[in-house]
């Protein structure tokens, strides 16, 4: 009984906060903001399999081959990028003919990633690295990366602040208000990338012998947002 006697207090004061709170006149608006950049790097990524009677042999194989690769870029002297493996699998190779199934060996493959900035004379470099290599094929996207995103984080948020203020003396205005203070920020999202991704295909098989032409590359530019609630008091 006591501690019942001793909570109703508090819950009264808690419940004449709230009701308070409730009484304050308020414009509330949502800040947003936008900013288009060019990508800043380009991802690839190459799908690469062997097939083999045994395992051994199947690995052996992907192995030569993922380490050819590597070795053709570092060749490049490319400074910057970086070479990754994973998704490494090892199945069997099961042929299907005429409703049965044939088991025939084993199938190594894993995925290879490589992340270079998007400088023309070095993408360049590593794609025509990778079409000398072996016959693979390859999907190219361009990004933003995380440390650009960051640093465009702070103008992203200038932006939605000034879009929320902009956006309640507009208001404040057309109902003849005045005195605008800020009351409220709730903000929470963080910027949110708007992705636009340009996928590029080829087969890497290629006759050196032949008429060649550079590769050309246009990422387009992507978009970033953010946005920020704010909640304005005024006088009448």
């Amino acid at each position: 009984m006591k501690k019942l006697l001793f909570a109703l207090p508090f819950l009264f004061l808690l419940g004449s906060a709230f009701a308070q709170e409730n009484n304050i006149p308020l414009i509330e608006v949502e800040g947003t903001s936008e900013l288009g950049i060019m990508p800043d790097e380009a991802l690839i990524y190459l799908t690469l399999s062997e097939k083999a009677l045994k395992v051994a042999d199947a690995t052996n194989a992907l192995n030569k081959k993922t380490k050819s690769i590597e070795d053709a870029l570092k060749k490049t002297r490319v400074d910057g990028y970086t070479f990754t493996v994973d998704n490494y699998y090892v199945n069997i190779n099961r042929i299907y003919r005429n409703n049965s199934s044939k088991d025939s060996g084993y199938v190594a493959s894993q995925t290879i990633k490589v992340k270079v900035k998007v400088a023309d004379q070095n993408l360049i470099k590593i794609t025509e690295a990778l079409h000398q290599t072996t016959d693979m094929t390859y999907n190219m996207q361009f990004n933003v990366s995380d440390a650009l995103r960051k640093s465009s984080s702070s103008k992203l948020l200038e932006l939605a602040i000034a879009d929320a203020k902009t956006k309640a003396e507009v208001i404040a205005k057309s109902l003849g208000l005045s005195k605008l203070q800020v009351h409220r920020v709730s903000y929470s999202s963080g910027n949110v990338i708007m992705t636009v991704m340009r996928n590029a295909k080829a087969m890497m098989s290629m006759d050196m012998s032949e008429s060649y032409q550079e590769p050309t590359f246009s990422p387009e530019e992507q978009k970033l947002t953010d946005r920020v609630m704010v909640s304005f008091t005024f006088s009448r």
